[in-house]
């Protein structure tokens, strides 16, 4: 019944909504669902699973996802998080991507472009995070209140107040409503357990973006391959059906 769920959850994101992906589900564990743009219902996710801007994101209790940009950004979406997808955009001339956290925690590796002009933040409900090709985990409790661990980089992260404070590698951010944004040039011991984690999955990407380099469409080539996939279980469930 599941990979059933699965197969109709991707035919309601038809293939030709790849062409205006910005980016697509590379893996994922467990209960993680998508909502579209303009739409209200969630639906499961499934691997190579296009999102394009103003998509929705969630994961279960105990469900992870992994999503991979077509510039080479990474993001990693840990159980219990929530996040949106608010701007999208690559173009000649660079990069505009807006996310924002609702809930839960999120690691991101974002992809370096050195010829090219970027724009990227993450909002949270008490924090605006400015990225400058940087790798980053954000955490936001139930309360909102928002924590920001930076591993490699430069950051500006303001809080309610909108008075901005640099960050740098090392370092961790916190805000809550109603207050400034307190730096400490350190990571806290939970902080610098996720930079454990981002230390372990670094390799994988910068091995990921090597292949993406070496082909052009990567991502798409992964949305169409998944597609096919689902396309041979859906038909193999048919005949199954029609023979009964």
């Amino acid at each position: 019944m599941f990979k059933l769920l699965l197969t109709l959850s991707f035919i309601a994101f038809p293939l030709s909504a790849s062409a205006g992906a910005t980016a697509c589900v590379y893996a994922l564990s467990g209960d993680v669902q998508l909502m579209k743009t303009g739409e209200t219902a969630w639906l499961p996710a499934a691997k190579g699973m296009p999102v394009a801007e103003g998509y929705r994101l969630k994961t279960g209790d105990k469900a992870s996802c992994e999503l991979i940009f077509k510039d080479g950004t990474f993001l990693k979406v840990d159980p219990g998080t929530e996040t949106s997808f608010d701007e999208l955009k690559i173009t000649p001339e660079g990069r505009t991507y807006i996310f924002k956290l609702l809930r839960g925690k999120a690691l991101w590796l974002a992809a370096k472009l050195k010829k090219f002009k970027s724009k990227f933040s993450v909002h949270t409900p008490v924090s605006v995070c400015a990225v400058r090709g940087t790798d980053f985990a954000v955490m936001v409790s139930s309360t909102g209140e928002t924590n920001v661990g930076l591993f490699e980089g430069v950051m500006a992260v303001s809080g309610p107040d909108g008075q901005e404070k640099e960050l740098l590698a090392g370092s961790e951010a916190s805000a809550a409503a109603g207050g400034e944004v307190a730096v400490q040039n350190r990571l806290s011991r939970l902080m610098q357990v996720e930079k454990r984690r981002y230390e372990k999955l670094r390799g994988r990407v910068e091995a990921l973006r090597k292949r993406m380099d070496e082909r052009d469409g990567f991502v798409d080539d992964y949305i169409n391959r998944q597609q096919t996939k689902l396309d041979a279980l859906e038909k193999r469930r048919q005949e199954k059906l029609d023979k009964r």
